[in-house]
């Protein structure tokens, strides 16, 4: 595929997680990250060979289990594969601190217009260094062509990261804007960084913190629970300014009560999720882990963006469905083949976004594009 066809690339980590529960056995590297539960996302709209128009970049060490490099290479993306011989993959250590962990956990309940959530008690941390896709591989790869670039970062990193990467475009004539996707990288998701995670959402087109990162963001816990409070802040960083000439996107992913979306055309609409809870109290039984949700949710929403012309809340539907294939188990969905047709967890994809599609139509949620020259 010619380089110019490259449609999205993410560069959050690849990580290598274990996973701790109260009650049963650990499991071990199990294949996370933000990056690459993003391509994931983009990943599941584009079947083979569209697939090749994922730019993949993928930084391991000398442990990376021979068995994931088979799954990564199996998903027929275009992987940007470094190797370090003499250091550690990126591990990290997720432990669940309740005893609700599996398809009882993730609750949510719907009465008419309101959602609660009961969320699941969880820590991360890092257990090796961090081996993070640098700048200094961008040229005379695909990944300097994309169409659409996502980040997890902090704020300080995040402006260096756009400025060289579209320096390093301009250096080689690429001319048109990428659309640019800001996941603020939660630990950096502190009030005093407030200021300046809202001077660096004007470099990007999409500024998207969940629910409770914004929370975090403004110090006010009562976001994490309350709509109203969610569209207040969320209309704040808007009126602040997200993307150049203030014609970005807010997107607040909020678990069990979907996503916010927001744009400075007066597009402002909630979207549920994909799996909820039919009546009364009972709950999605096909939610089993939410990790990772949020960044499938934005590598769909990318290529929904792409294949929509710009339509966010239609992209907003590719984003639902992704994040629903990456909760339904612990680490990442299994894709089947069935003849020329891919399947997902034994779902079709675009038959699961036609579903979604039908059910949004059916309350009267329609479109809105967002015209940005690209």
């Amino acid at each position: 595929m010619n380089n110019k066809d490259i449609s999205f690339a993410s560069f959050g980590l690849v990580v290598l997680d274990e996973i701790r529960f109260p009650n049963r056995n650990s499991l071990t590297n199990v294949l996370g990250g933000s990056g690459a539960y993003a391509t994931l996302g983009a990943r599941l709209f584009l079947p083979s060979p569209q697939s090749h128009s994922l730019a993949w970049p993928i930084h391991i060490g000398n442990d990376f289990p021979d068995p994931i490099v088979e799954l990564l290479h199996s998903w027929d993306a275009n992987l940007v594969i470094t190797k370090e011989p003499d250091q550690p993959s990126t591990r990290g250590l997720l432990e669940y601190q309740d005893t609700t962990f599996g398809r009882a956990k993730s609750l949510s309940i719907y009465r008419s217009s309101v959602a609660l959530t009961i969320p699941v008690s969880k820590k991360f941390r890092y257990t090796t260094p961090i081996l993070a896709i640098q700048d200094s591989e961008l040229p005379g790869t695909a990944l300097l062509t994309s169409k659409v670039y996502h980040y997890l970062a902090s704020p300080q990193d995040m402006r260096t990261r756009v400025l060289n990467m579209l320096a390093l475009r301009d250096q080689v004539g690429i001319q048109h804007r990428p659309l640019i996707i800001w996941e603020p990288a939660p630990l950096s998701c502190k009030a005093e960084n407030l200021q300046e995670c809202l001077a660096v959402a004007a470099l990007v087109d999409v500024f998207s913190p969940n629910h409770l990162e914004l929370a975090a963001l403004f110090g006010d816990s009562s976001v994490t629970s309350d709509r109203t409070e969610i569209e207040r802040l969320a209309s704040k960083i808007l009126a602040n300014g997200v993307g150049p000439e203030g014609k970005g996107t807010v997107i607040i992913r909020a678990g069990g009560n979907g996503c916010f979306v927001q744009s400075s055309n007066l597009i402002s609409k909630w979207l549920p999720p994909f799996h909820i809870a039919e009546t009364g109290i009972e709950q999605a039984t096909k939610v089993v882990d939410p990790t990772g949700a949020g960044n499938a949710f934005l590598g769909g929403y990318s290529i929904g963006y792409l294949q929509t012309g710009g339509d966010i809340i239609q992209a907003a539907f590719y984003g639902a469905v992704a994040a629903s294939f990456a909760l339904e188990q612990v680490g990442m969905p299994k894709k089947m083949n069935e003849g020329d047709e891919e399947s997902w967890n034994g779902a079709s994809v675009l038959g699961r976004l036609q579903e979604y599609k039908a059910r949004q139509e059916s309350a009267g949620t329609q479109g809105g594009k967002l015209k940005i020259n690209r």
